[in-house]
């Protein structure tokens, strides 16, 4: 039998498991919009967001979890990949957590650094920027690809440098990616003051959503601004600064299926040898007008 063979027969049951242990952290997900929905509505940072544009938002989480969520899945499915290290699986979870979160958040800012580098990386990402009315459901507005695409390059590295306790992963998913991804994304106008330099907050996440140039490839971690302070690509925002978000190339408001074709049409472009820049330069008057 082939490595496809064996993937496609051990699928079902391998996606099967995925759903049955992201069902509590879907609940997570769901609770937390409402809470930090109703919160944004008290304190926006930009006020007057749309409905729809939240409802279409939510239309791109169910995409990816079903389509993410079942490539992902195949390649777990695939045979003969390398496992976690067993003799880090001693470690008690509240030992091995920090560690596991440090070390998944570096790895997620060299692929976030890469997808705002190169053009064939940035055409999954996109979608994810493209939004003029970021909050909190902007958080998993995401192109399904990247689902399995960090399964790959962030996940299985840490988890084979570092082991992965099943008791670990859900801490670490439920705990910390959920909730400060979720946080990072909301339209509070809250600023986190001496603490921005340590945990990643809505103002200082907004900054590397926006459209203007000062702000260009800024802040990519996704937990610790250390890592950016680290390597150069750190940007504290000023107290009252919030800057306009979105990207000039995808609408807001762009069709779906335009959304789910576009990176086709990227790849397409860059296999032909068009020329293509993972973001157009755009003026900060363009901008503002």
């Amino acid at each position: 039998m082939t490595d496809l063979t064996i993937a496609l027969e051990r699928w079902p049951t391998v996606i099967a498991r995925i759903l049955q242990g992201e069902s509590t952290g879907l609940l997570a997900v769901a609770l937390l919009y409402v809470l930090f929905t109703a919160v944004e509505l008290a304190m926006p940072a930009e006020p007057g967001q749309s409905w729809s544009g939240r409802l279409r938002n939510l239309v791109y989480m169910a995409i990816f979890i079903g389509a993410g969520m079942s490539a992902m899945a195949l390649w777990y499915a695939w045979p003969r990949q390398p496992g976690p290290k067993p003799a880090l699986n001693h470690i008690s979870t509240a030992a091995l957590l920090p560690a596991y979160v440090f070390a998944s958040d570096f790895a997620y800012y060299w692929y976030h650094r890469a997808q705002h580098r190169f053009a064939g990386l940035w055409a999954i990402h996109e979608l994810h920027h493209a939004d003029a009315e970021l909050n909190v459901t902007t958080s998993y507005r995401t192109y399904w690809l990247e689902a399995p695409v960090q399964a790959i390059v962030v996940a299985a590295p840490v988890s084979i440098a570092l082991g992965a306790p099943v008791a670990a992963f859900a801490l670490t998913s439920l705990l910390f990616s959920r909730t400060i991804l979720l946080f990072a994304h909301s339209n509070l106008r809250l600023s986190l003051g001496r603490l921005t330099p340590l945990l990643c907050g809505p103002q200082w996440h907004r900054i590397h959503h926006s459209r203007l140039q000062q702000h260009r490839d800024r802040n990519f971690a996704q937990v610790f601004p250390i890592i950016d302070i680290i390597f150069g690509t750190y940007y504290r925002p000023a107290a009252d600064e919030f800057p306009p978000t979105g990207t000039p190339e995808l609408p807001s408001d762009a069709p779906l299926w335009q959304t789910q074709i576009r990176p086709l049409e990227i790849w397409r472009d860059l296999a032909l040898r068009r020329t293509r820049s993972p973001r157009q330069p755009e003026t900060d008057q363009q901008i503002l007008e």
